[in-house]
């Protein structure tokens, strides 16, 4: 009989608590819930966040309304907070389920600014700046007429700013350190590609300087190659078999090849250099720059003129 009891006395609690349990979660709810949105309104951005993400935990006693806007407060409370990891999450989730409000268009917004915040500077990879260019186009083409559409706009500009450095600091370590032919191809990529984000005149100028100057790489890579076909021909002679001689011809052509293709990279680097120094003086004048590119020409390749 005893057991009987304790098992009813067990089960009674149980329910109790239970039944305490529930009435204590929508409580919960709308004290943390009534709390962000105070700390909110006080700007205590921290707080709201953190009582919006307990008001959250207990969402099953929240209205939808409620629901909606702990989401977007979250979200808005680490953005104005400057946690911009956080507020990418929270705003994600926030467009994801309410994708047609008039929050969203702000949601967005914010979204867009927080990946350009996070991205690092122009030095470092800038992933986080294409995803920032990528949802600001999204933005656009959901909400052409949209009061932030401007805001939208010019962080779009400031993102390809970004990434044109990005470029232009590769190319200039291409050219700091001896690689001129690489470093005139990423000039022509930003040129290119980023026109309007540049000083253009600056990069025209580098990229003809080292198109005229694409000799000095040339040479260190035809060494490279030289040193290592003269290594292959000491092992071609002390080749045991035909087929060991094979390979080693076959890379012995190879390598040779690439001498010639670096000769005839000087080559249409040298004509392409020329042509571009005509038109950078149709199209800029005979400057400074102008004219320290031609001195190029004189000392490298005795000519006088670009033509």
């Amino acid at each position: 009989m005893r057991a009987i009891y304790a098992v009813f006395f067990v089960i009674l609690l149980l329910f109790s608590c239970a039944k305490v349990t529930e009435e204590e979660r929508a409580k919960r709810a709308q004290e943390h819930y009534k709390e962000g949105m105070a700390k909110f309104k006080e700007e205590d951005y921290g707080d709201a966040a953190w009582e919006f993400n307990e008001a959250l935990k207990y969402m099953d006693y929240l209205t939808p309304k409620q629901v909606e806007r702990a989401r977007f407060y979250l979200a808005k409370s680490y953005y104005l907070d400057e946690e911009y990891v956080d507020a990418i999450i929270a705003l994600e989730d926030y467009i994801f389920y309410y994708p047609n409000l008039r929050s969203t268009e702000e949601a967005f917004y914010m979204l867009v600014d927080s990946y350009i915040k996070v991205s690092p500077d122009p030095y470092r990879d800038q992933e986080y700046t294409w995803k920032a260019i990528q949802k600001a186009k999204e933005f656009l083409a959901r909400f052409p007429h949209s009061p932030y559409a401007k805001k939208v706009k010019d962080l779009i500009e400031k993102a390809y700013r970004k990434i044109a450095k990005h470029h232009l600091l590769i190319a200039k370590f291409y050219e700091d350190y001896g690689y001129p032919y690489s470093a005139s191809l990423r000039y022509k990529d930003v040129l290119i590609n980023f026109a309007d984000y540049i000083d253009e005149r600056e990069v025209v100028y580098r990229y003809i300087k080292n198109l005229l100057n694409t000799d000095k790489q040339a040479k260190r890579q035809k060494e490279t190659l030289s040193d290592m076909i003269e290594n292959l021909q000491k092992k071609l002679s002390e080749a045991k078999t035909e087929e060991e001689r094979k390979a080693i011809k076959r890379r012995i052509n190879f390598l040779r090849g690439e001498i010639r293709r670096w000769e005839e990279i000087v080559q249409r680097s040298i004509k392409e250099g020329r042509e571009a120094i005509n038109k950078y003086a149709e199209v800029y004048g005979k400057d400074k720059r102008y004219e320290k590119l031609l001195k190029i020409l004189r000392e490298k390749y005795g000519k006088a003129e670009a033509r």
